[in-house]
């Protein structure tokens, strides 16, 4: 199997961990079905344990031994990396249309902690969020539920602050909409 094929599999092992505490690896077996190709089903169970194994051994997920099952979930990295790939991802799980609602996120990490500094603002520029000041993120796009986990998951709570509003005045609204236009026609071209 293929780079691209291996990818595949992570992306929608992801994506089936995601929101779950633990899944029996049956489970996450029988969830994986719909996704894959019409290959031999050992195959296929062979292709989904190396890349749950590779997955390990990368810190994305940890295996869970029970008398009677393994269970499997995401690691602090692999929550991480989910939400990458869901960024990344050309099927949106998210509305990307304006609802009129602004996502606002305001950061105020301090320079101690430049690594979570960094992973954030990968993470909202994947949001597609826009930078409009040093500490000030804005996006049209219904993500506050994915920015709250994020705060959650790296323990930023007092540094994250979120706000979700349809009250800006005119002219700053206006501003924020070229921006956001300027952003997609510079993707599309």
């Amino acid at each position: 199997m293929d780079k691209k094929g291996k990818n595949s599999i992570q992306d929608t092992l992801l994506r089936i961990l995601s929101g779950k505490k633990v899944l029996r690896h049956e489970t996450l077996l029988e969830r994986m079905e719909p996704f894959l190709s019409e290959k031999d089903s050992s195959e296929q169970k062979y292709s989904i344990n190396r890349t749950l194994k590779k997955m390990i051994e990368d810190d994305i997920v940890v295996r869970h031994e029970s008398s009677r099952s393994a269970f499997f979930s995401l690691t602090k990295r692999g929550k991480q990396k989910m939400r990458t790939t869901l960024f990344s991802s050309q099927q949106h799980l998210v509305p990307t249309v304006w609802d009129g609602y602004w996502r606002i996120v305001i950061v105020d990490i301090p320079d101690h902690k430049k690594k979570e500094q960094d992973a954030l603002r990968y993470l909202l520029k994947k949001a597609q969020f826009i930078q409009i000041k040093n500490s000030l993120w804005i996006s049209p796009y219904s993500l506050e539920h994915i920015m709250i986990e994020i705060r959650n998951d790296m323990g930023l709570h007092d540094e994250i602050l979120i706000f979700v509003t349809n009250k800006l005045d005119t002219h700053t609204e206006n501003i924020l909409i070229q921006k956001f236009a300027e952003k997609a026609e510079k993707k599309e071209g």
